[in-house]
């Protein structure tokens, strides 16, 4: 009888892993990835996609992925000479004929025109935006060595609390 029970019970566990792995290949290797087709508008104006850090990894490959799908795009870089050569690389690579726009600027910095760079692009039908810009450093000697006030940093209503 503990030889069944023993059996029944390693059977099970067995099973139950069997159903994980079968669970990960589905979700990784053969479940279709058509989640993207929500965000494609079938009528009126063509649909962007905003893509920041597309100058090369894995934002390339991603704005790449999806102007195959059919979205035209707006990318942002750095450096304005490496984000052309991705303008060009895309137009080139796919007779999809979408829109390529682009848009230099730096994050690190803190006098950038984001407003006006937006209103380059207003009007456009963005659905999709993917923020993989990365690096963005935080300048903690701005709150170490020079902390601002308390008063700042709690509501009114509580600092008197």
């Amino acid at each position: 009888m503990q030889d069944l029970l023993s059996s029944v019970i390693g059977f099970l566990f067995c099973l139950y892993h069997l159903k994980s792995f079968l669970d990960f290949i589905w979700f990784y290797f053969l479940r279709p990835t058509d989640g993207y087709k929500k965000y494609l508008t079938g009528t009126g104006p063509r649909s962007y996609a905003l893509i920041t850090g597309a100058m090369d990894g894995i934002g390339k490959a991603l704005a790449r992925e999806l102007y195959d799908k059919g979205f035209s795009l707006i990318i942002h870089g750095r450096n304005e000479e490496k984000i052309l050569s991705v303008v060009d690389e895309l137009r080139d690579s796919s007779p999809s004929g979408g829109d390529v726009r682009y848009f230099v600027a730096d994050a690190n910095r803190h006098d950038v025109d984001f407003e006006g760079i937006a209103k380059r692009f207003e009007g456009l039908d963005i659905t999709l935006m993917v923020n993989n810009v990365g690096g963005v450093r935080i300048r903690l000697e701005r709150y170490i060595l020079a902390p601002p006030p308390r008063t700042q940093l709690i509501p009114e209503r509580f600092a008197s609390v």
